[in-house]
């Protein structure tokens, strides 16, 4: 069920991102690449290897952090997702 949550959360935040014109072009790159991201570790499936010591994770945190003034709807939902992925330990 965690891994149906984190796709149902990827596909709402996916579908928001293509409706709309508020973000920014640079905000909009981040979102992207960061979800891009997301969905080749949910395609490995494991957590991230110790090297990368929660790389993801952070740059997923100061995204957040930096969409919580300007457009929250989107750090909501990026923080939906950031939940799923702990929770499956990715």
């Amino acid at each position: 069920m965690p891994r149906k949550r984190l796709q149902d959360a990827l596909d709402a935040l996916h579908e928001q991102l293509e409706s709309t014109e508020e973000l920014g072009a640079q905000d909009r790159e981040a979102l992207v690449e960061a979800m891009e991201d997301i969905g080749k570790a949910l395609s490995v499936g494991t957590p991230e290897p110790a090297s990368s010591e929660g790389a993801l994770s952070r740059r997923v945190y100061a995204l957040i952090e930096d969409l919580e003034s300007s457009h929250p709807k989107f750090a909501d939902m990026l923080r939906n997702v950031s939940e799923s992925l702990a929770n499956l330990g990715i």
